[in-house]
């Protein structure tokens, strides 16, 4: 998710440059870098500020202890995003922000504050050092490693480095007599805002605009959906008013939301399904309703009400969180599985083109000059020689057409020259005329847009399973394709002997396989019994093929 070689988009910095002395190769810094530097400084700064009135606004009246303090998180997901040579130009510039924000009371002690700033930035400053120590950064929120680095160093060490100095700072300032009481929630409060606010902002900095820009209207709309569900779901749940001390079963009403979240969006849907439960269910905790809500002003029991709140919040997130990463993970190692898969295909794909090519151009050309000479000795021969140079010539022809006919077998340059929807109703006519057999097609038309390699493949599937047709004694046969959005799926069916797989699946069959797979796609038997055998092969369609025949 976040690589360090990679241009940061929010803030128009290249991480290449490591230089401690902010110096490039080609001399000092560009002013351009310098205004890119400022703004974003300028950017951290204000969201600093924002976090912190947050934090603020969700502190209940009866206690100093925030339920939910985004500064840190905020400060550590920029750090996350920008080079390390101006980590040192945000910390400056969130000094004025927090002092600002801290000092509006008026009653505050200036050593208090300062302690609370050291407190909520060397903790994000330690963790991501760390994280990028840890070289995880690429894949900090999509593969378990990452997620192992991020909840150590992310989520649960800026807040024990914090919460033992800000507890301390309160408790001096305030003079509070509960000190492990207060430690405790400015711990759990910290890893909260850590586990969802740090997600929501790195991934959608990331890849949100990619994400606006690619995404399809059906996607936006359950996207939309979702949100909607999760406001829903939230206000009602936390919403209304519960029985002191109980904590009712629907209470669990989000985690199908999220779920669906997880599995549909990835990571940053679920942290930002995450935050929309969080701040709801804070909220209305405060205002003593919903299952964790307390009309009690003591603090211990706030407390208490606030960090089973807390609780809830990080048994939603933690599965959730390594379940998306796990998701992610198998899917980007699928893909390198294919793509390994497909590069023996690769080759041998251009191999066949390769011999294929030569038999055609080279020894066709050959043989069909060695008839030209042939035939033009023919007609200068005696009657005696004529008919042995005409059985020669013949022979010449026949030869020349098996050739020509053999390098089509071993790369059908048709699917090139007619398209895919025409060479497949012509090998199932040819096939049908050679093996005696009736083959129905229905071709839907698929060539506007569909990559070479997807025709090649299908083509080629097609053609084992129609010469497999004849060891299983088959009397007729149908050929289907088709294409939507997202898939182009060949679905052949016969009548022939059925199909038994517990002896293997057979040199067709696992040469079908193997070209499916080399295109991520999967090829299944449907029906393997006697008299009915239909087998489907599926390939996706890549964005170029779709946006090139829906948009």
């Amino acid at each position: 998710m976040l690589s360090r070689e990679a241009t940061f988009p929010l803030f128009g910095l290249q991480a290449a440059s490591d230089s401690p002395t902010g110096l490039t190769k080609s001399g000092p810094l560009s002013i351009s870098f310098f205004l890119r530097t400022s703004l974003s400084a300028l950017l951290v700064a204000l969201s600093y500020y924002g976090g912190s009135e947050l934090g603020f606004f969700l502190k209940p009246a009866q206690t100093t202890i925030a339920t939910f303090w985004p500064p840190s998180a905020i400060l550590l997901a920029a750090f996350l995003l920008a080079p390390t040579q101006i980590w040192w130009v945000f910390l400056l510039a969130v000094l004025p922000a927090h002092f600002l924000v801290q000092l509006q009371g008026g009653d505050t002690a200036w050593l208090a504050v300062l302690g609370w700033f050291i407190a909520n930035t060397c903790g994000p400053l330690v963790g991501a050092a760390l994280i990028r120590r840890s070289r995880q950064e690429s894949t900090l929120f999509d593969s378990l490693e990452g997620i192992r680095v991020f909840l150590t160093f992310g989520v649960l060490l800026p807040p024990l480095v914090k919460s033992f100095l800000n507890a301390l700072f309160t408790l001096r300032a305030w003079r509070e007599d509960n000190y492990w009481m207060l430690w405790t929630a400015v711990l759990s409060s910290n890893i909260v805002s850590g586990l969802i606010l740090i997600p929501t902002i790195a991934i959608f900095v990331r890849n949100g605009i990619s994400w606006i820009r690619s995404a399809k209207f059906a996607r936006y709309c359950e996207a939309g959906l979702l949100a909607i569900c999760v406001l829903v779901v939230s206000l009602f749940v936390f919403g209304s008013k519960s029985s002191a001390g109980t904590i009712p079963a629907f209470v669990y009403a989000p985690l199908p939301l999220l779920l669906w979240a997880t599995l549909r969006f990835g990571p940053g849907a679920l942290s930002a399904s995450m935050l929309g439960v969080a701040l709801i269910s804070i909220w209305n905790a405060m205002q003593g309703r919903g299952p964790f809500g307390s009309p009690s002003a003591v603090q211990d029991i706030l407390i208490h009400r606030i960090l089973l709140l807390h609780g809830l919040l990080i048994v939603f997130g933690l599965p959730l969180m390594l379940t998306a990463a796990s998701i992610v993970e198998r899917r980007r190692c699928e893909g390198m599985l294919g793509h390994a898969r497909g590069r023996p295909i690769d080759a041998e794909d251009r191999e066949r083109h390769r011999i294929a090519r030569e038999l055609h151009d080279d020894i066709v050309q050959r043989l069909t000059m060695i008839g030209i000479d042939v035939d033009e000795l023919r007609s200068t021969s005696t009657a005696s020689a004529k008919p042995h140079l005409e059985k020669l010539h013949g022979q010449i022809s026949d030869v020349v057409d098996s050739t020509i006919h053999l390098s089509h077998e071993i790369h059908p340059f048709m699917v090139e020259y007619i398209g895919l929807n025409r060479a497949l109703v012509k090998l199932c006519r040819d096939t049908a005329a050679k093996l005696g057999l009736m083959i129905h097609s229905s071709i839907q038309d698929v060539d506007l847009g569909l990559p070479s390699d997807i025709s090649h493949r299908i083509y080629r599937v097609a053609q084992l399973a129609l010469q497999d047709i004849r060891q299983r004694q088959a009397n007729t046969a149908r050929l289907e394709l088709t294409v939507d959005f997202s898939s182009v799926v060949l679905r052949i069916a016969d009548d022939g002997v059925g199909i038994d797989q517990r002896h293997g699946e057979g040199e067709a069959l696992t040469c079908m396989r193997e070209q499916m797979l080399s295109l991520g796609g999967t090829l299944r038997i449907v029906s393997a019994t006697p008299r009915k055998v239909v087998i489907e092969a599926s390939a996706p369609v890549r964005a170029s093929a779709q946006s090139a025949s829906t948009m």
